[in-house]
C-alpha cells in the first residue's frame, strides 16, 4: 500500500499547528511562543533551569508526549541578534508517538551553565560534550564533561565567534594506540606549514 505524502505533509503541518496552539495558550504569558519558518513550534526558556522542566512537562503532557531528544546545540549570540546574552542552548525535542517537533530555545551567559539531560536521556551526553567542547558551554551534572572532537590539549573553543579561523594548532607529538597487543601510532593533529596552505 502506498501513502498519500501530500496526505502525511497535511496531516505533519496539522498536528504542528496543534502543538503550537498548545504551547502559546500554555505558556505564551510568560515566555515567547512562536513558529519557526515551517511552523514548527519554538519556546523560549527563562533559563536553564526552566528549559530542563519544559523538558519534563513536555514528556508529561498528553497533548506534546515528547519522548526523544533529536538533537541538542549551540549558536553564538554575541552580536545580540537573539537577546542579551552571549550564547542561545537549542533542544531539539520530538514525539514518536504523535510525530511531532518542539524546539526549546535558551539564552545563556558568557559562562552560565546550562542543566544536563543526561538523567533523562543518556543520548544527551555527547552532545552536551560537543557543545562544551566547540562552545566552552558547561552542564551542571554532566557525568563526564570533556572535550569529544578537540584534541584534550586544544585551546579555545572553534565555534566561538572570536575564535580565529586561520589559527591552526599543531602538536608535534603523536600518541601510541594500543589494539590488542600491536601498537599502533596515530598522529592526533597534523602540523600546518606556510608550503602547504
Amino acid at each position: 500500500m502506498r501513502t498519500n505524502s501530500n496526505a502525511l505533509g497535511a496531516a505533519f503541518i496539522e498536528t504542528q499547528a496543534k502543538v503550537l496552539a498548545h504551547l502559546t495558550e500554555k505558556y505564551a504569558a510568560n515566555r515567547k511562543v512562536e513558529a519557526d519558518k515551517v511552523g514548527e513550534p519554538v519556546i523560549w526558556a527563562r533559563g536553564p533551569e526552566d528549559a530542563k522542566k519544559l523538558v519534563r512537562a513536555f514528556m508529561a503532557d498528553p497533548n506534546t508526549k515528547i519522548d526523544f531528544l533529536s538533537d541538542l546545540t549551540a549558536y553564538d549570540n554575541k552580536d545580540g541578534e537573539d537577546g542579551d546574552e552571549r550564547f542561545v542552548l537549542v533542544y531539539q525535542l520530538y514525539s514518536l508517538e504523535l510525530h511531532t517537533r518542539i524546539r526549546v530555545k535558551c539564552l545563556l551567559g558568557e559562562i552560565q551553565p546550562a542543566e544536563t539531560l543526561v538523567d533523562i536521556w543518556e543520548g544527551a551526553n555527547w552532545l552536551e560534550r560537543e557543545v562544551y567542547d566547540m562552545f566552552g558551554i558547561k552542564f551542571n551534572g554532566h557525568p563526564n564533561l570533556r572535550r569529544i572532537m578537540m584534541d584534550e590539549r586544544f585551546s579555545g573553543h572553534p565555534l566561538r565567534k572570536e575564535y580565529p579561523i586561520k589559527q591552526r594548532e599543531g602538536f608535534s607529538d603523536n600518541i601510541a594506540f594500543h589494539l590488542g597487543a600491536n601498537p599502533l601510532e596515530v598522529s592526533t593533529h597534523v602540523q600546518i606549514s606556510e608550503e602547504s596552505k
